[in-house]
C-alpha cells in the first residue's frame, strides 16, 4: 500500500498562499519560563536552591524560622535586630564609628540564636518552661564571651528571671536567675548593682538544700559570691568612705562564717582589723587580728599565722605596749624562719630591728639589721641593704653613746680632759696600723694605747690608769672609761 503525502504549498505559484503565524507575548512568556526551567533542570538546582544563593543569611535564616512554624522565635530575632539598630542611632556620629558589625551580619551568631530561640519556644510550647529557661540561660552564657554583646546578654539574662517565675520549683530557678545576673554584673565591675541580685539569691536559697551537679550547696556559694563581692567593694570604697567599707567588712565576715570557709573567714577577719588600724583603733584591730590568728592556729595556716603576729605587734606598738609588741614581733621571725620563706623572714628581721633600736635594745637591732640585710642581699636589692647597713650604724653607735654620754655626765676632769684630747686626735682612728708610726700623739696618750675602729670617743682616763703591763698587752681604751665610770659610781 502506498501512501501519498501531500505536497507543501510552495510560496509564488499560482493558486497556493503562505501564512506567517507572529507569535503572541503570552507565548514569550511561557518559552522563556520553559527555557529557565529546562535550564535549571540541567544544573540541578530547584527554585528554592536559587533563593539561597540570591538572598542575605539573615533573610534565608528568617524564612526557615517562619517555614517551621516558630513564629515568636521570628518575632523576638526581629526586635533584637530593631532594637541594636536603634541603640547605634541614637549614639549620632558615635554609633558611626563602632567597628563592630551588626548582628544580622554575623552569621555564627545568628545560627546560635536561631537554634536556642527555637528551643525555647518549642518548650514554652510544649508547657516546660524550665527547658525554656536553660535555653536562654545558654544564651546568656554563650554571649559572656563577647564583650560588645552585654546588651544580649542583658535581654537573656531578663527572659531567664522571666521564666524562672514560671517554673513550679520552690523559686530554685528564679534564684539561679538572679546569680547568674549577679555573676554577669561582676565580671562588667558593677559591684553594687551585683550585690542587689546575689543578696536575692542568698534570700532564695538560705536554708534550702539545693545542689549543683557538683555537690555543692547553692546557700554556700551565695556565702562565697557575697563574701567575694562585699571585700572587693570594701576596698573600692576605703578612700572615699571608710564608714561603708567597715559595714561591708563586716557583711564579709558573717558572709564567710555562715559559709563555712574559715580560711576566708580569718581573712575577712585580718581585713577588717587592718583598716582599724589604718583609722586609728588598735584595740578593735587587734580583736580582729586576734580572731585571724586562732583561725590560723586551728587550720594549722603558718603563714597566716605569721601575719597575724605582725598585726597584732603593730597594734601594741601603736598602744605604747612594747614589750608585748617586741614578743610578737620575735613570733613573727620565729615562724617566717620555719617556713623558710626569705623575703618574709626578711621583713621580720627588718621590723623587729627597728623595733629593739626604738626601746634602746641597740645591740639586738644591730644583729637582726645584719640578719635583714644578708637575706635581702640574696636578692640583689642593693638599695635595701644600704638602708638596713645605715640603720644598723646608727644602732652601733647609739649603743657606745650610752657610755660615752655617762663618761660627760661623769663630771671627772681627767674623763673630760681624755674625751677633748680623742676630739682634736680622733683622725688616728682612719689611719692603717702600717703608718702608726706617722700618727699625732696626745701628750697624755701612751702610744700602745688601742685606738678602737668604732666612731665613738675612745681615750685613756687617766696615764697612771694604763699599766705597763697594759702597754704590752694593748687594752681597749673605751673599756677603761667604763671600768672608771664603775669606779666613781661606786664611791
Amino acid at each position: 500500500m502506498t501512501i501519498v503525502l501531500p505536497q507543501m504549498p510552495v510560496a509564488g505559484q499560482q493558486g497556493t498562499s503562505v501564512t506567517t503565524l507572529r507569535s503572541t507575548p503570552s507565548s514569550r512568556t511561557s518559552n522563556k519560563k520553559k527555557t529557565r526551567q529546562s535550564l535549571g533542570n540541567l544544573a540541578g538546582i530547584e527554585k528554592s536552591d536559587v533563593g539561597v544563593y540570591r538572598n542575605t543569611f539573615k533573610h534565608n535564616l528568617c524564612l526557615e524560622i517562619l517555614q517551621d512554624g516558630n513564629v515568636c522565635s521570628f518575632i523576638e530575632l526581629t526586635q533584637l535586630f530593631e532594637k541594636q539598630q536603634r541603640d547605634r542611632e541614637a549614639l549620632g556620629r558615635e554609633g558611626a564609628t563602632i567597628t563592630e558589625p551588626l548582628l544580622e551580619d554575623q552569621p555564627d551568631k545568628l545560627t546560635k540564636l536561631k537554634e536556642k530561640l527555637v528551643d525555647a519556644e518549642l518548650a514554652k510550647r510544649n508547657g516546660f518552661p524550665s527547658k525554656a529557661y536553660d535555653a536562654y540561660l545558654d544564651l546568656a552564657l554563650h554571649f559572656e564571651k563577647f564583650p560588645s554583646d552585654e546588651w544580649l546578654i542583658d535581654h537573656f539574662h531578663e527572659r531567664c528571671m522571666e521564666e524562672g517565675h514560671q517554673v513550679d520549683d520552690d523559686g530554685r530557678k528564679r534564684a539561679e536567675s538572679n546569680y547568674s545576673v549577679g555573676t554577669a554584673l561582676i565580671k562588667r565591675g558593677d559591684l553594687s548593682s551585683a550585690i542587689e541580685y546575689l543578696e536575692v539569691f542568698y534570700q532564695l536559697s538560705h536554708g534550702t538544700d539545693w545542689q549543683r551537679v557538683n555537690g555543692e550547696f547553692l546557700r554556700d556559694q551565695a556565702c562565697l559570691q557575697l563574701y567575694k563581692s562585699y571585700t572587693a567593694l570594701a576596698e573600692e570604697l576605703y578612700e572615699t568612705n571608710t564608714a561603708s567599707a567597715i559595714s561591708y567588712l563586716k557583711k564579709a565576715v558573717q558572709m564567710a562564717n555562715e559559709g563555712g570557709d574559715k580560711s576566708e573567714a580569718g581573712m575577712a577577719s585580718h581585713r577588717l582589723g587592718n583598716i582599724y588600724e589604718a583609722i586609728g583603733d588598735p584595740e578593735v584591730a587587734m580583736m580582729y587580728h586576734k580572731g585571724y590568728l586562732d583561725r590560723c592556729k586551728r587550720s594549722k595556716n603558718a603563714i597566716g599565722e605569721g601575719r597575724a603576729y605582725e598585726a597584732i605587734a603593730r597594734c601594741h606598738r601603736t598602744q605604747g605596749d612594747l614589750t608585748n609588741s617586741a614578743e610578737s614581733y620575735e613570733k613573727f621571725v620565729e615562724i617566717a624562719a620555719e617556713t623558710a620563706d626569705s623575703q618574709t623572714y626578711a621583713e621580720a628581721c627588718s621590723s623587729l630591728a627597728h623595733l629593739y633600736n626604738f626601746i634602746g635594745e641597740y645591740d639586738k637591732a644591730v644583729e637582726f639589721y645584719e640578719k635583714a640585710a644578708e637575706k635581702f642581699a640574696s636578692y640583689d636589692d642593693q638599695q635595701r641593704v644600704d638602708i638596713l647597713n645605715i640603720n644598723s650604724a646608727i644602732a652601733s653607735s647609739h649603743s657606745k653613746l650610752i657610755n660615752y654620754s655617762k663618761a660627760i655626765m661623769s663630771g671627772q676632769p681627767k674623763i673630760t680632759a681624755s674625751l677633748v684630747e680623742w676630739k682634736d686626735f680622733r683622725e688616728v682612728l682612719f689611719m692603717s696600723p702600717e703608718s702608726d708610726a706617722e700618727r699625732p700623739k696626745s701628750p697624755g696618750v701612751p702610744p700602745s694605747v688601742t685606738y678602737s675602729d668604732s666612731p665613738l670617743p675612745v681615750a685613756e682616763i687617766s696615764e697612771k690608769t694604763v699599766t705597763e703591763g697594759d702597754k704590752e698587752e694593748g687594752v681597749d681604751v673605751e673599756e677603761l672609761v667604763v671600768e672608771g665610770l664603775e669606779e666613781n659610781s661606786g664611791q
